[in-house]
C-alpha cells in the first residue's frame, strides 16, 4: 500500500485549527488542577530580511513572526507559528504551522524531535500549499564556552507542484564570549527535488538585551550566490521577544 502525501491538501488546515484550539484549552484546563505540569510561552520576532535555512523568504524585505507553545514537564510540547513571507512570482505572502515534539537528554546530548505541519498562504488555486516535515536537533555542550548543534529536516512532499522530497542538514558551533554575547557559525546543505540544491553559510552575533529580549546581527551566503535573488549574500538584523 502506498500513501499519497499530496492527498493531504486541506489536512494541515484542519489540523492547525484543532491545534490552535488545543493550545487554548490545555493551559486553561490544567490551571484548575493542583500541581500544574504545563507551561505556556510565546514569542514575537522582527527580521530585517526573512532568512531561513540560508535563503530569503521575503525577497529582501522585513519579516514578522509570532508563535505560542505549550510544554509539559515530561518533554512533550505542541505549538503554532505564523510568519510573513513574500514571493511575487507565486503570490506567496505567509505561512502558518502547527508542530508537536518531544525534548529529552541522553548522555549529555540534548535531543529535540518534532513534526511540523506547514501551510503556505497566497498561492494560486490548485497549487500544493502544505507539507509535513520531520525535524531533529541535537545539541551538546563541548566546553565551558563552546556548544555544538546538528539540525536535520526532511519532508517527502515539499510545497509547490514541482518540488517534491526535500531535506536540510546544518551543523553549527556557538561561543559564549560574555554572559550576554554569543557568537555563532553554521554550515548547511539544502536539497529539494526538481529545484536548486545549495550549501549555506552563516555567521552571527547575538546579544541578550534582557533575559527575554535578544538582538542578533547575522551574515549569510550560499554556494549559489551568483544566481542572485534569495541566494545572494545577506546581512540582517533579528529582534526577538519571549513571553
Amino acid at each position: 500500500m502506498t500513501f499519497d502525501y499530496r492527498s493531504m491538501s486541506g489536512f494541515c488546515k484542519r489540523l492547525a485549527l484543532a491545534g490552535a484550539g488545543c493550545l487554548l484549552a490545555i493551559p486553561l484546563a490544567t490551571q484548575a488542577q493542583e500541581g500544574n505540569n504545563f507551561r505556556l510561552t510565546g514569542q514575537i520576532s522582527a527580521l530585517s530580511d526573512g532568512v531561513f535555512r540560508g535563503v530569503s523568504q521575503t525577497e529582501g524585505v522585513a519579516q514578522f513572526t509570532a508563535g505560542a507553545q505549550v510544554a509539559h514537564t515530561s518533554g512533550v510540547y505542541a505549538g503554532t507559528l505564523y510568519k510573513t513571507m513574500r514571493d511575487r512570482a507565486t503570490g506567496l505572502d505567509g505561512q502558518y504551522q502547527v508542530f508537536v515534539g518531544y525534548r529529552t537528554s541522553l548522555a549529555g546530548t540534548d535531543i529535540n524531535g518534532r513534526v511540523n505541519f506547514k501551510n503556505y498562504l497566497g498561492l494560486a488555486k490548485g497549487t500544493d500549499d502544505d507539507l509535513v516535515e520531520y525535524e531533529v536537533t541535537l545539541g551538546r555542550k563541548l566546553s565551558e564556552r563552546f556548544s555544538g548543534r546538528l539540525n536535520m529536516a526532511y519532508t517527502p512532499d515539499h510545497y509547490g507542484n514541482r518540488a517534491k522530497a526535500a531535506s536540510f542538514a546544518e551543523i553549527g558551533l556557538s561561543f559564549k564570549a560574555t554572559p550576554k554575547l554569543t557568537l555563532q557559525a553554521a554550515n548547511g546543505f539544502r536539497h529539494i527535488e526538481n529545484s536548486t540544491d545549495y550549501a549555506s553559510y552563516l555567521a552571527s552575533a547575538q546579544y541578550a538585551v534582557t533575559p527575554s529580549f535578544n538582538a542578533a546581527l547575522s551574515f549569510t551566503t550560499t554556494s549559489e550566490r551568483e544566481r542572485g535573488g534569495k541566494f545572494d549574500d545577506t546581512v540582517f538584523l533579528t529582534l526577538q521577544k519571549r513571553f
